[in-house]
């Protein structure tokens, strides 16, 4: 009789030991069971002295897209305070005044810097736009500046 219990264990396949990650961390946990909630003993569980329940909140409020409008208003925001460092250098091309020159080099390294940041920032990027359209601009009708102040004839 134990020859035909054995033979009968040796046609049968064995089972597969599988190397799924779904399985590995179930093997050592009993299965869990769950039983249904009836409605008392939901409002039993939450009215508990102390122990105040809080609303879930159902959804978060979605800003919506900018428009084309507020992003047009951002850029020439962003176009106008990059300026500023063009307008101060111009001014101090006047006698006495060399320190507007300085002062209107460090808005200008400044204007370079917080364009960075405002294009990173989402709500704010159209005007970092601006900012870094301007930081060439101011370069360049700086430096043509220079060159007709310069060669233009004394007299």
């Amino acid at each position: 009789m134990e020859e035909d219990e054995r033979e009968g264990q040796e046609n049968q396949p064995e089972p597969e030991i599988g190397s799924g990650t779904e399985d590995e961390g179930q093997e050592g946990q009993p299965a869990t069971e769950t039983q249904p909630v009836t409605a008392g003993e939901a409002t039993q569980e939450q009215s508990l002295p102390g122990i105040e329940p809080h609303p879930v909140p159902t959804s978060t409020p979605v800003q919506s897209p900018s428009t084309g409008n507020e992003r047009r208003r951002q850029f020439y925001l962003g176009l106008g305070i990059g300026f500023i460092p063009l307008v101060l250098f111009f001014l101090g091309l006047a006698p006495n005044v060399v320190w507007l020159i300085v002062l209107s080099l460090i808005l200008w390294f400044v204007t370079l810097i917080a364009s960075i940041v405002c294009i990173l920032i989402r709500r704010v990027r159209y005007v970092g736009y601006g900012l870094l359209t301007s930081v060439p601009i101011t370069l360049v009708v700086g430096s043509i500046g220079c060159i007709i102040i310069a060669t233009r004839p004394r007299g």
